[in-house]
Protein backbone atom coordinates (compact mmCIF):
# COMPACT_ATOMS: atom_id res chain seq x y z
CA UNK A 1 0.00 0.00 0.00
CA UNK A 2 1.29 3.15 -1.31
CA UNK A 3 2.31 5.56 1.95
CA UNK A 4 1.42 8.54 -0.72
CA UNK A 5 -1.55 7.12 -2.14
CA UNK A 6 -3.85 9.78 -3.45
CA UNK A 7 -7.52 9.86 -5.26
CA UNK A 8 -8.69 11.22 -8.42
CA UNK A 9 -8.43 14.76 -8.50
CA UNK A 10 -12.51 15.41 -8.99
CA UNK A 11 -13.10 13.06 -5.91
CA UNK A 12 -13.94 15.51 -2.94
CA UNK A 13 -14.47 14.08 -0.25
CA UNK A 14 -16.20 15.89 3.06
CA UNK A 15 -15.05 15.57 6.39
CA UNK A 16 -17.97 14.13 8.00
CA UNK A 17 -18.25 12.94 11.57
CA UNK A 18 -14.74 12.93 11.56
CA UNK A 19 -11.77 14.39 11.81
CA UNK A 20 -9.92 16.26 9.29
CA UNK A 21 -8.29 14.28 6.57
CA UNK A 22 -9.30 10.67 8.07
CA UNK A 23 -11.76 9.79 5.09
CA UNK A 24 -9.93 11.02 2.76
CA UNK A 25 -6.68 8.52 3.78
CA UNK A 26 -8.87 5.64 4.42
CA UNK A 27 -10.03 5.87 0.85
CA UNK A 28 -7.24 6.89 -0.64
CA UNK A 29 -5.42 3.44 0.19
CA UNK A 30 -8.53 1.66 -0.24
CA UNK A 31 -8.17 2.59 -3.43
CA UNK A 32 -4.44 1.52 -3.85
CA UNK A 33 -4.79 -2.04 -1.70
CA UNK A 34 -8.25 -2.84 -4.26
CA UNK A 35 -9.05 -2.46 -8.01
CA UNK A 36 -11.66 -0.27 -8.91
CA UNK A 37 -14.08 -2.88 -10.45
CA UNK A 38 -13.51 -5.35 -6.90
CA UNK A 39 -17.02 -7.20 -5.44
CA UNK A 40 -15.68 -6.77 -2.35
CA UNK A 41 -17.94 -7.31 0.48
CA UNK A 42 -17.46 -4.37 2.69
CA UNK A 43 -18.71 -3.49 6.10
CA UNK A 44 -18.82 -0.07 8.01
CA UNK A 45 -19.62 0.10 11.94
CA UNK A 46 -20.90 2.49 13.05
CA UNK A 47 -21.95 3.87 10.07
CA UNK A 48 -24.12 6.76 11.24
CA UNK A 49 -26.10 8.18 8.09
CA UNK A 50 -23.61 6.71 5.47
CA UNK A 51 -21.42 8.57 4.54
CA UNK A 52 -18.60 7.08 4.47
CA UNK A 53 -20.24 4.05 2.37
CA UNK A 54 -21.52 6.08 -0.39
CA UNK A 55 -17.60 7.44 -1.04
CA UNK A 56 -16.82 3.65 -0.51
CA UNK A 57 -19.94 3.10 -3.62
CA UNK A 58 -18.07 5.72 -5.97
CA UNK A 59 -14.48 3.86 -5.77
CA UNK A 60 -15.74 0.53 -5.92
CA UNK A 61 -19.29 0.30 -7.91
CA UNK A 62 -19.41 -3.38 -7.82
CA UNK A 63 -18.88 -3.67 -3.95
CA UNK A 64 -21.49 -5.14 -2.08
CA UNK A 65 -21.43 -2.53 0.92
CA UNK A 66 -23.21 -3.01 4.47
CA UNK A 67 -23.75 -0.94 7.31
CA UNK A 68 -24.64 -1.10 10.90
CA UNK A 69 -25.62 1.08 13.51
CA UNK A 70 -27.82 1.44 16.98
CA UNK A 71 -30.36 3.49 14.62
CA UNK A 72 -31.05 4.11 11.40
CA UNK A 73 -29.45 6.18 9.09
CA UNK A 74 -31.89 9.22 8.69
CA UNK A 75 -31.69 8.66 4.45
CA UNK A 76 -31.67 5.32 3.52
CA UNK A 77 -29.61 3.92 0.67
CA UNK A 78 -30.68 1.13 -1.53
CA UNK A 79 -27.33 0.62 -2.44
CA UNK A 80 -26.37 -0.91 1.48
CA UNK A 81 -27.74 -3.45 3.48
CA UNK A 82 -28.44 -2.02 7.04
CA UNK A 83 -28.69 -3.75 9.96
CA UNK A 84 -29.84 -2.19 13.50
CA UNK A 85 -27.59 -3.34 16.34
CA UNK A 86 -25.79 -2.91 19.51
CA UNK A 87 -22.33 -3.10 18.42
CA UNK A 88 -21.52 -3.57 22.12
CA UNK A 89 -23.28 -6.63 21.77
CA UNK A 90 -22.90 -9.92 19.73
CA UNK A 91 -23.45 -8.93 16.02
CA UNK A 92 -26.63 -9.83 14.50
CA UNK A 93 -25.63 -10.04 11.12
CA UNK A 94 -26.52 -12.95 9.29
CA UNK A 95 -24.08 -16.18 10.33
CA UNK A 96 -22.63 -17.07 7.12
CA UNK A 97 -21.79 -13.18 6.18
CA UNK A 98 -17.94 -12.48 6.07
CA UNK A 99 -16.21 -9.89 4.79
CA UNK A 100 -13.47 -8.48 2.88
CA UNK A 101 -13.26 -5.20 4.42
CA UNK A 102 -14.16 -3.76 7.70
CA UNK A 103 -14.21 -0.34 8.67
CA UNK A 104 -15.15 1.54 11.83
CA UNK A 105 -14.30 5.21 12.14
CA UNK A 106 -14.17 7.18 14.61
CA UNK A 107 -16.50 4.66 16.30
CA UNK A 108 -14.80 2.77 19.73
CA UNK A 109 -14.82 6.31 21.26
CA UNK A 110 -18.59 6.41 21.35
CA UNK A 111 -19.50 3.31 23.28
CA UNK A 112 -17.84 0.79 25.66
CA UNK A 113 -16.83 -3.34 25.40
CA UNK A 114 -14.26 -2.56 23.13
CA UNK A 115 -12.93 -6.28 23.27
CA UNK A 116 -16.20 -7.74 22.39
CA UNK A 117 -16.41 -5.17 19.40
CA UNK A 118 -12.99 -6.12 17.97
CA UNK A 119 -13.43 -9.64 18.48
CA UNK A 120 -16.74 -9.49 17.11
CA UNK A 121 -15.34 -7.57 13.76
CA UNK A 122 -12.56 -10.20 13.48
CA UNK A 123 -14.42 -13.07 13.24
CA UNK A 124 -15.96 -11.43 10.56
CA UNK A 125 -12.83 -11.55 8.37
CA UNK A 126 -12.78 -13.30 6.05
CA UNK A 127 -8.93 -14.83 6.10
CA UNK A 128 -6.65 -11.50 4.93
CA UNK A 129 -9.59 -9.39 4.81
CA UNK A 130 -8.85 -5.60 5.65
CA UNK A 131 -9.90 -3.88 8.84
CA UNK A 132 -9.33 -0.25 9.37
CA UNK A 133 -10.19 1.09 12.74
CA UNK A 134 -9.62 4.89 13.03
CA UNK A 135 -9.85 6.61 17.05
CA UNK A 136 -8.88 10.40 18.75
CA UNK A 137 -5.00 10.56 19.32
CA UNK A 138 -4.84 11.71 23.38
CA UNK A 139 -1.17 11.70 23.31
CA UNK A 140 -0.75 15.21 21.52
CA UNK A 141 1.01 17.57 23.29
CA UNK A 142 -2.09 19.75 24.13
CA UNK A 143 -3.68 16.77 25.41
CA UNK A 144 -0.95 16.12 27.93
CA UNK A 145 -0.90 19.62 28.40
CA UNK A 146 -4.41 19.81 29.62
CA UNK A 147 -4.15 16.67 31.84
CA UNK A 148 -0.89 18.33 33.50
CA UNK A 149 -2.79 21.48 34.76
CA UNK A 150 -6.83 20.44 34.47
CA UNK A 151 -6.33 16.71 34.88
CA UNK A 152 -8.63 15.97 31.32
CA UNK A 153 -7.86 15.19 27.78
CA UNK A 154 -8.88 17.55 24.76
CA UNK A 155 -11.81 14.94 23.80
CA UNK A 156 -12.55 13.62 27.05
CA UNK A 157 -13.70 16.09 30.25
CA UNK A 158 -12.98 15.05 33.95
CA UNK A 159 -16.42 14.55 34.77
CA UNK A 160 -19.14 12.97 32.21
CA UNK A 161 -22.61 13.66 32.26
CA UNK A 162 -25.22 10.87 32.54
CA UNK A 163 -25.84 11.96 28.35
CA UNK A 164 -21.93 12.16 27.42
CA UNK A 165 -21.47 10.22 24.06
CA UNK A 166 -17.68 10.75 23.77
CA UNK A 167 -16.47 8.68 26.66
CA UNK A 168 -14.24 5.53 25.53
CA UNK A 169 -10.29 7.11 25.61
CA UNK A 170 -8.68 4.02 23.81
CA UNK A 171 -5.20 4.85 23.58
CA UNK A 172 -3.36 3.66 20.57
CA UNK A 173 -1.60 0.64 22.24
CA UNK A 174 -4.65 -0.83 23.66
CA UNK A 175 -6.21 -0.90 20.14
CA UNK A 176 -2.89 -2.20 18.93
CA UNK A 177 -2.79 -4.87 21.52
CA UNK A 178 -6.60 -6.17 21.21
CA UNK A 179 -6.40 -6.52 17.02
CA UNK A 180 -3.10 -8.44 17.71
CA UNK A 181 -4.94 -10.97 19.98
CA UNK A 182 -7.71 -11.34 17.41
CA UNK A 183 -5.28 -12.11 14.65
CA UNK A 184 -5.16 -9.16 13.22
CA UNK A 185 -1.69 -8.22 12.13
CA UNK A 186 -1.56 -4.29 11.80
CA UNK A 187 0.22 -3.49 8.77
CA UNK A 188 -0.03 0.37 9.07
CA UNK A 189 -0.49 3.24 11.37
CA UNK A 190 -0.42 6.49 10.70
CA UNK A 191 -1.32 9.73 12.00
CA UNK A 192 -3.15 12.79 10.33
CA UNK A 193 -5.64 15.99 11.54
CA UNK A 194 -2.92 18.18 12.30
CA UNK A 195 -3.09 22.21 12.38
CA UNK A 196 -0.13 24.66 11.88
CA UNK A 197 -1.25 26.91 14.62
CA UNK A 198 -0.66 24.00 16.96
CA UNK A 199 3.29 24.21 15.80
CA UNK A 200 3.48 27.04 18.69
CA UNK A 201 3.94 23.56 20.98
CA UNK A 202 7.20 22.63 18.85
CA UNK A 203 9.64 23.90 21.50
CA UNK A 204 7.57 21.62 24.01
CA UNK A 205 7.72 18.53 21.80
CA UNK A 206 11.07 18.58 21.44
CA UNK A 207 11.74 18.37 24.72
CA UNK A 208 9.46 15.29 25.38
CA UNK A 209 9.65 13.44 22.44
CA UNK A 210 13.45 12.12 23.12
CA UNK A 211 12.78 11.65 26.90
CA UNK A 212 9.57 9.55 25.69
CA UNK A 213 11.73 7.80 22.87
CA UNK A 214 14.68 6.91 25.60
CA UNK A 215 11.63 5.40 28.37
CA UNK A 216 10.25 3.45 25.09
CA UNK A 217 13.76 1.95 24.25
CA UNK A 218 14.30 0.95 27.92
CA UNK A 219 10.94 -1.15 28.24
CA UNK A 220 10.99 -4.77 27.16
CA UNK A 221 7.78 -6.03 24.96
CA UNK A 222 7.33 -8.73 22.32
CA UNK A 223 6.09 -5.86 20.06
CA UNK A 224 8.63 -5.36 16.49
CA UNK A 225 10.47 -2.57 16.87
CA UNK A 226 8.62 -1.13 13.18
CA UNK A 227 5.28 -1.43 15.00
CA UNK A 228 6.70 0.79 18.45
CA UNK A 229 7.72 3.24 15.72
CA UNK A 230 4.64 3.26 13.84
CA UNK A 231 2.82 3.51 17.02
CA UNK A 232 5.08 6.60 18.61
CA UNK A 233 6.46 8.77 15.57
CA UNK A 234 6.96 12.55 16.37
CA UNK A 235 4.05 13.35 14.51
CA UNK A 236 1.90 11.97 16.86
CA UNK A 237 2.72 14.64 19.42
CA UNK A 238 0.66 17.00 17.09
CA UNK A 239 -1.96 14.51 15.32
CA UNK A 240 -5.27 14.56 16.33
CA UNK A 241 -6.15 11.10 15.01
CA UNK A 242 -4.70 8.31 13.97
CA UNK A 243 -5.90 5.26 11.18
CA UNK A 244 -4.48 1.70 11.86
CA UNK A 245 -4.98 -0.93 8.71
CA UNK A 246 -4.74 -4.77 9.66
CA UNK A 247 -5.03 -7.70 8.02
CA UNK A 248 -6.98 -10.71 9.36
CA UNK A 249 -3.68 -13.65 9.65
CA UNK A 250 -5.14 -16.82 7.43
Amino acid sequence: MSLKATLPADFVVERGQTQKDVNYTILANLASRFPKDATIQALDLPCGNLEFLTYLRKLFPSANLWGADLFPPKTKSQDVSFVEMDLTKDFTLPDQQQFDLITSISGVMMFSNTLSFIRNCASRLKPGGTFIVTNDNSATVIDRIAYLLFGRYRMFRPIYDDTEELTENVPVQELCRLLRKQGVEIEKIEYTSSYSKDLVYLPVALLVYPIQMLYLSRLKTSLPQSLKQQMYPFKHLFCKHYIITGRKVA
